[in-house]
């Protein structure tokens, strides 16, 4: 599979539950890193298992487009859940055909307001 291919079938895995085969796509010493909430992944077992073990229901994910070359692909995600959207621009680098290194950059759509000198290009 190419990077773009890997990363599109590891979220739609992460959305189908399906634990096991999402972890084919990992290197078994791949790493997540969540800068938002300052989070890190290390290994296939942990990765995989803070996805199986988030409280459900934790939303529909679908994967919006995913823009890769040789080394690696990034994904624009987003999670439809019940008391918000959540979108997501995940980063991946690969190694020896698999994902390796993973960083996820996760907002609250509509999370945030503007600064008060912007409110007025709100439309």
């Amino acid at each position: 599979m190419t990077p773009g291919q890997l990363v599109r079938t590891l979220y739609e895995r992460y959305q189908a539950r399906n634990w096991s085969d999402a972890a084919l796509l990992l290197h078994e010493d791949s790493m997540v890193l969540m800068p938002a909430t300052n989070e890190q992944l290390i290994g296939r077992d942990q990765v995989i298992g803070m996805q199986r073990d988030y409280p459900e229901p934790w939303g529909d994910l679908q994967v919006l487009r995913v823009i890769g070359d040789e080394r690696g692909a990034v994904a624009e995600l987003e999670v439809v859940a019940q008391a918000a959207v959540f979108r997501c621009a995940a980063f991946w680098d690969v190694d020896e055909g698999l994902l390796h290194r993973g960083v996820e950059y996760w907002v609250t759509v509509g999370g945030e307001e503007p600064p008060p000198n912007r409110r007025r290009y709100d439309s």
